[in-house]
């Protein structure tokens, strides 16, 4: 089962590789369409490639169909203590809801965000377990994911949201350089501006939306 397991991810990554997303899904669909799937940090990487090339290759019109498709392999994923392991699986919730913010409808736009809200929600607790300082760039990175994202659904993103990703922004700041090395400080606090700016634009942007309405 090990093998056949292992030659069906390589042969998704090839297929993804080749731009044949749908049969790259189909060749690891055994593995996949299963409740609270498990991955190692290789095949992660293999359901990453197939996501991005899934949504990234859909035209307009069947793009909100890829995101669906993709969201559903990632719901319900069992979150691995690995910190490469869950930078892929923020990078491909990022991929799919991002794109799924220029494709779903007006009056689906509040259920896609509600989606969003509850896979990062459990990819935050998961991240709690991995980088135990909040001035850690892993972390951060999957905070400013989601920052931009409010940014994206700002019509429907609510406000316990945006304090969420200001908190961390804060707390990680207050933290400072702790113990990290220069050039990760670097990066940790360019991500707290970031985080910090998405949020503001987005809250100015709703309250803008709000006022006319």
């Amino acid at each position: 089962m090990g093998d056949q397991r292992k030659e069906a991810f390589d042969k998704a990554r090839s297929l993804s590789e080749a731009e044949k997303a749908d049969e790259a899904l189909e060749a690891i669909a055994e593995y996949t369409n299963v409740e609270a799937p498990e991955y190692t940090v290789d095949e992660m990487q293999t359901l990453n490639i197939c996501i991005t090339e899934k949504v990234t290759s859909a035209g307009f019109d069947d793009k909100k169909d890829a995101c669906n498709q993709c969201i559903e392999l990632l719901d319900g994923v069992k979150m691995m203590k690995d910190s490469l392991f869950l930078e892929l699986y923020c990078e491909s919730m990022y991929e799919v809801f991002s794109k799924m913010s220029r494709a779903v409808r007006d009056e689906e736009r509040e259920q896609v965000w509600n989606k969003c809200k509850e896979l990062f929600y459990e990819l935050m607790l998961a991240a709690k377990k991995v980088w135990r300082d909040k001035n850690m760039p892993g972390g951060l990175t999957i905070y400013l994911n989601f920052a931009k994202l409010c940014k994206s659904y700002l019509d429907v993103a609510d406000e316990d949201s945006f304090k969420m990703c200001e908190s961390m922004a804060q707390e990680a700041k207050f933290l400072g350089k702790g113990q990290l090395e220069d050039e990760d400080w670097k990066d940790a606090n360019k991500m707290i501006e970031t985080i910090k700016k998405a949020i503001a634009d987005a809250r100015h942007d709703k309250e803008l939306i709000d006022d006319s309405s």
